[in-house]
């Protein structure tokens, strides 16, 4: 037992050299802390780790943020007709389409209609911004809702449930117990179903609305229209343009209106002078 000593006593040293805090007395009031250097080298080293593990963990994949895009713009016009015309041109040319389209009043008349346009999400600003060359600007107001939160959550309480199905599917085949549990089974099974229809139409709501962009335009036609700021050269040339056209259309239909007027005469008058004329030439000739 005596020979062993001298091991158990090296041990319990390097017991306490190894324990945080612990110290050898030196001299008198005085003592050396020896777990400085541990705590020390065993901070380098989970440093180290660490480092290494932040370069080696690959970082996850950032989702894509859903947003909804929506706007509204009103335009006044000097022609109705025309300016719908151009939108509906434009929202093609754009990869969109009229979703809802009203108008209100005649021909003669102060007339006003509303537009309804779905479109790529990420043509949402260009579209906004070519809409001025449609008429004269008078209000306009955009909108975005980030629903990223709710869209993901959604999307996993679908996961989750489309996974209980399967499971209860499972439950139900194996099952070859009483038909009171059969039926509870399949109870269950018919509720989830239904908590994944609900789901699955709030998702694809989500999805309609994020990937198109929603743009209500409301034009208005207002003969004569002279804006509160100058006009823009190409709504200068433009209107330039379409007076040369309307006159030149004017004209067109005053001649014939006139020809139209006169269409009744034309037999009775050519009668009328042929016999004149049959007139003149016998007493010409006596």
């Amino acid at each position: 037992m005596k020979r062993y000593l001298p091991l158990v006593g090296l041990a319990l040293l390097t017991g306490c050299q190894g324990q945080p805090g612990s110290s050898m007395p030196m001299s008198a009031g005085k003592s050396v802390s020896l777990d400085a250097p541990a705590s020390t080298a065993s901070g380098m080293v989970a440093g180290e780790a660490k480092t290494e593990a932040e370069v080696s963990a690959p970082k996850a994949p950032a989702l894509p943020r859903k947003i909804i895009f929506t706007g509204e713009v009103t335009l006044v016009c000097e022609d109705l007709d025309k300016a719908s015309d151009a939108l509906e041109a434009r929202a093609k040319e754009f990869g969109g389409y009229i979703s809802n389209a009203n108008r209100t009043g005649v021909r003669g008349e102060t007339r006003e209609g509303s537009w309804t346009v779905r479109l790529p999400a990420e043509k949402f600003d260009a579209f906004l911004k070519a809409l001025p060359a449609l008429g004269e600007l008078q209000s306009s107001n955009r909108k975005a809702d980030d629903v990223s939160e709710e869209f993901y959550d959604v999307a996993a309480r679908l996961k989750n449930k489309k996974i209980e199905e399967t499971r209860l599917v499972e439950l139900l085949q194996k099952a070859t117990g009483k038909l009171t549990e059969v039926l509870t089974v399949e109870k269950e099974l018919s509720r989830v179903r239904d908590e994944i229809e609900r789901i699955e139409g709030r998702l694809r709501f989500l999805t309609n609305q994020t990937d198109l962009s929603t743009i209500t335009i409301t034009l208005k036609e207002v003969k004569n229209f002279v804006p509160e700021g100058p006009p823009t050269l190409a709504t200068q040339v433009s209107r330039s343009f379409s007076a040369s056209v309307e006159n030149l259309k004017a004209f067109f239909v005053g001649i014939l209106l006139i020809v139209v007027a006169l269409a009744p005469w034309v037999l009775p008058l050519a009668l009328v002078c042929w016999i004149v004329f049959r007139i003149v030439k016998k007493r010409t000739i006596k």
